[in-house]
């Protein structure tokens, strides 16, 4: 009895020890990556197989880009702070509404065509075959791809028929 349990013993040992393994020599790029300063970054490079000098190039858009990208979130968030305080005092759209969300799809479609000139930047600052594959990633994991609310009231028809 005392052997069965040892053997039990000695095969969770061993199995523990083997995934910690496997879990921290598979996961080690990725550690490395995160551990950059900017990490997502070291993704675009090793994804895109970028250089060194397009890494820089593209870092030195990023950092100018992301203050500017700060502002107008910051402001959308303002904005949407503002039209929940209007909309829990009111009992159907006023003029103050209306400018609200006004303002706010102006300053979201201004957002939306900064975001687009940053991502054709970045994407000018690869070889062309990788800034058009890193185009079709942008658009498919970004607002860009039409994910709005357009395309939730499309869903939304398709259970009426």
């Amino acid at each position: 009895m005392k052997r069965a349990a040892l053997i039990l013993l000695a095969g969770l040992l061993l199995s523990t020890a083997a995934f910690s393994g496997f879990y921290y020599f598979g996961t080690a790029s990725c550690r490395a990556m995160m551990s950059e300063p900017q990490p997502e970054l070291a993704w675009l490079k090793k994804e895109f197989k970028l250089s060194d000098t397009e890494v820089a190039r593209i870092t030195r858009l990023h950092e100018a880009y992301l203050p500017q990208c700060a502002q107008r979130c910051t402001r959308i968030a303002e904005l949407n702070d503002k039209l929940e305080q209007l909309l829990s005092q009111a009992s159907s759209v006023t003029p103050e509404i209306q400018s609200v969300l006004s303002e706010r799809a102006k300053v979201r479609a201004d957002c939306e065509a900064e975001m687009l000139n940053h991502f054709l930047e970045v994407s000018r600052m690869m070889p062309p075959q990788q800034g058009q594959r890193y185009l079709q990633w942008v658009e498919q994991q970004t607002c860009l791809g039409g994910q709005g609310m357009e395309a939730r009231h499309h869903s939304m028809e398709g259970h009426h028929h």
